[in-house]
């Protein structure tokens, strides 16, 4: 009884070893060595087109790799050894490069069936690593092999990092003794601007216009309309994405017309959906909302999209008040959300504020009527506006068809919505034509000339418009002309009165 005893207590201490050399560490499970290595993950971001194609990891720090740290990049570790030693071993066997290269190729959309998942880990501010450790350098006699994957990154990734392999074990410089038991590596991310907006081509030639100190800004009149072209980034991940909507909202006074919304390349309905959309305080919207799980953005994961519409200024917009519209890129799982804004370029309508006068005394002056002209650069009437309900100016040569505006209680009067006196064709002006004078009061017999232009609606550059009162004489036949006579009559008779007395005063 006692030697079996003892012969029992004999194993279990020849086996110790080997229980002892298994251990848990955070999740993670490590076989027959305390042999360990860490692996830490600087990540690298760069702009779109500016990847160095041949930079290469050496497996010690490297202070010129160059890029920008990228924080929020998660990466996921797997055991790989397995399937490394089989595809070295199968038939006539790979070569070490070729077994990681085809391991590399199997995780290049995600990890394959056959890696045993390690652990997750998320590169931090402000260095962008992250360091996984303790990974064990063998299992029994089994060099290890470990696959690191980029399995998730900001929205405005367009390539993720290529696939890590790692088959220790792994060693310092060109030294083949000095394990590197503390390994680094540089996977490099392509990055583009998450969304940008501006005006297309056209719009920008048609509505540019060029200010007395040489700087340019963009012009519209009421009811003109116009073009933009945004520009989203479809992330690489974007299949995993459950939300992938562009939404823009434009500042009262432009209009997008939700109809004209176009994806290209996507096709409307099946890839995404418009609808429109309208704030309170703005102009009307739209919304889109893409389909993530569509063939046709998934075969843009990694591109950028190009959304085009039009949109129209209405007489909402205020005279010399900057215009835009800000369109939102939101990109995300469930309340994770990525929400990302641009706005547009300003656009400026033109205005001229007027205040009919009396030229003597200032007073207000009520009632005065007048139509907008353009003159032509002789100075001559070339064709009269006319204005719709919407605020839109219609041009015409029939003076019948224009547009008329009165002055109020306090003289005032207001043109708005107007292009810059810059656009009119060959030399030609703004001009109002007085067409009916306040009661008592001349009528203008010239056109008045004005300028619209940045500022011109300004209380400064308010346009005085003065009027001469016409004078006042009696009616024929009325009883004015007699007291006129009358009083010569008495002035004359008082005349010849004084002539005569003064006479017979000399006499005497």
């Amino acid at each position: 009884m006692k030697k079996r005893i003892w012969a029992l207590l004999t194993s279990l201490i020849l086996a110790l070893p080997l229980f002892a050399s298994l251990f848990v560490a955070g999740g993670q499970v490590f076989a027959t060595t305390t042999d360990t290595v860490n692996v830490t993950i600087h990540k690298r971001v760069f702009d779109q087109g500016t990847v160095p194609a041949n930079k290469q990891n050496t497996g010690d720090t490297m202070n010129d790799f160059g890029g920008t740290p990228l924080a929020g990049v998660t990466f996921t570790a797997y055991d790989v050894t397995d399937q490394y030693l089989s595809y070295r071993s199968d038939g006539a066997g790979m070569t070490a490069e070729a077994a990681i290269q085809k391991i590399q190729n199997d995780a290049a959309m995600t990890a394959p069936a056959y890696a045993a998942k390690i652990a997750d880990g998320v590169t931090t501010n402000p260095d962008g690593t992250y360091t996984f450790t303790n990974l064990a350098l063998k299992n029994g006699d089994k060099d290890k092999v470990y696959l690191f994957v980029e399995t998730n990154s900001p929205s405005n990734i367009i390539a993720k990092a290529a696939p890590i392999v790692l088959a220790m074990p792994i060693f310092k410089g060109s030294s083949n003794t000095d394990i590197n038991k503390d390994i680094h590596v540089y996977p490099k991310n392509e990055q583009a601007t998450a969304i940008t907006k501006d005006l297309d081509d056209a719009s920008k030639t048609k509505l540019e216009v060029t200010l007395p100190d040489g700087s340019k800004i963009y012009n519209a009149g009421f009811g003109q309309t116009f073009g933009y072209k945004v520009v989203v980034a479809v992330p690489w991940n974007i299949q995993s994405k459950d939300t992938f909507n562009v939404i823009d909202n434009p500042d009262k006074g432009i209009d997008i017309d939700a109809s004209t919304v176009t994806v290209a390349g996507l096709t409307k309905g099946s890839d995404y959906t418009v609808q429109t959309n309208q704030v309170a305080g703005h102009g009307a919207g739209y919304k889109i909302t893409f389909n993530t799980q569509s063939a046709g953005v998934i075969a843009n994961a990694g591109k950028l999209l190009t959304i085009s519409y039009q949109a129209v200024l209405t007489n909402d917009a205020v005279a010399d008040t900057a215009i835009n519209n800000t369109a939102t890129l939101t990109i995300g799982n469930g309340t994770d959300l990525t929400t990302t804004p641009t706005d547009g370029p300003n656009i400026y309508t033109g205005g001229a504020k007027f205040i009919k006068q009396d030229k003597q005394s200032s007073a207000a002056l009520a009632g005065a009527k007048f139509v907008l002209v353009t003159l032509d650069s002789n100075g001559n009437v070339a064709q009269y506006a006319s204005q719709d309900a919407n605020g839109k100016y219609t041009w015409s040569n029939d003076a019948s068809t224009a547009t008329t505006y009165t002055s109020g209680a306090n003289g005032g009067f207001t043109l708005e919505g107007l292009n810059y006196s810059s656009t009119l064709e060959n030399g030609g002006s703004y001009a109002v034509v007085e067409t009916q004078a306040p009661d008592g009061y001349a009528l203008l017999t010239d056109p008045l000339k004005f300028t619209i232009t940045k500022g011109s609606f300004s209380d400064s550059s308010i346009i005085h418009v003065l009027d001469i009162k016409k004078g006042v004489l009696p009616a024929t036949g009325g009883t004015g002309i007699y007291l006129f006579l009358i009083a010569g009559s008495l002035l004359m008779s008082g005349a010849y009165v004084w002539n005569k007395r003064n006479k017979r005063n000399s006499e005497i």
